[in-house]
């Protein structure tokens, strides 16, 4: 529980020093977490209501959700 508490806390942090977005790429690098776990805390995010996506071309770009 702590882990995923964790994970969400950081990638709300990088999202929100980084206030153009991220792909989920970057976001798995900066933090050093595999692709799919990034991937799966950044749409419980935004199912929370605390991130936004757009499309750039294939890939999609998070950003935070005015916090």
């Amino acid at each position: 529980m702590d882990r995923e508490k964790n994970i969400k806390k950081n990638i709300l942090k990088l999202l929100k020093k980084h206030g153009e977005g991220l792909t989920i790429t970057d976001v798995s690098k900066f933090l050093g977490i595999h692709y799919i776990t990034a991937t799966k805390y950044l749409a419980v995010l935004e199912a929370e209501g605390k991130l936004t996506h757009r499309k750039v071309g294939m890939a999609k770009l998070f950003k935070t959700r005015g916090l």
